[in-house]
């Protein structure tokens, strides 16, 4: 059996009425309206979330390599990313 809940929420009575009347112009439910945006919420926190973990994880990965004496620094990469493109553009030529 499918669990139902219900939600209250307090609205100003302006965007209550904007809310009715734009829920009537779209022959729709206020009901439909605000569970479409539940779900497109829950799943948006859904995306953020994975997004926070991979992003920690990246984070994470980059003070390992730090403590571990493994990074190069921001000028010693533009070097070599400027050689390795000259590299490519001479390939590219041939």
């Amino acid at each position: 059996m499918t669990r139902k809940a219900q939600l209250q929420i307090d609205l100003d009575a302006k965007l209550a009425d904007d809310f009715a009347a734009a829920v009537s112009s779209a022959q729709t439910s206020e009901s439909e309206v605000l569970r479409e945006m539940v779900q497109d919420y829950v799943e948006r926190q859904k995306v953020a979330s994975g997004y926070r973990a991979f992003v920690a994880a990246k984070v994470a990965r980059g003070r390992q390599d730090l403590a571990a004496g493994e990074v190069v620094a921001a000028d010693d990469a533009e070097r070599m990313f400027a050689e390795r493109r000259e590299l490519a553009l001479k390939a590219s030529r041939s």
